[in-house]
């Protein structure tokens, strides 16, 4: 049986600390929330590593002021979908996007894709 939850604080905590993150937080913290070998996909590119993530993240902070507002949150074992509105000062303005999150053992983030659902 598959166990789901749209309750945000029973989220693995480190999807929380992520989602928690601002456009101030440091890259580098952000990184730690993957382990060593993570995978990225956002916007069609990936990023592979701390080292690439930290870029990603920072890159992210640079482009676009945004807000973010939670639509759902779903949990099926090491799996946590969240979508999320967010508008800014990004091209279209408002655009909703799905975050998938895949935990490894250790309760790291192994892999991360963003998109726009279907």
């Amino acid at each position: 049986m598959t166990e789901r939850t749209t309750h945000p604080t029973a989220l693995p905590a480190v999807v929380t600390a992520f989602l928690d993150a601002e456009a101030s937080s440091s890259p580098r913290a952000i990184a730690e929330l993957f382990n060593e070998h993570a995978v990225v996909v956002d916007d069609g590119r990936r990023h592979h590593g701390r080292e690439e993530i930290a870029r990603w993240r920072s890159e992210v902070a640079q482009a676009f002021s945004y807000t973010k507002t939670m639509v759902s949150a779903e949990q099926a074992q090491d799996v946590v979908e969240i979508t999320e509105r967010v508008e800014g000062d990004f091209p279209g303005g408002r655009v909703d996007l799905r975050s998938s999150f895949v935990m490894d053992e250790a309760g790291l983030i192994a892999s991360l894709t963003i998109a726009v659902p279907e």
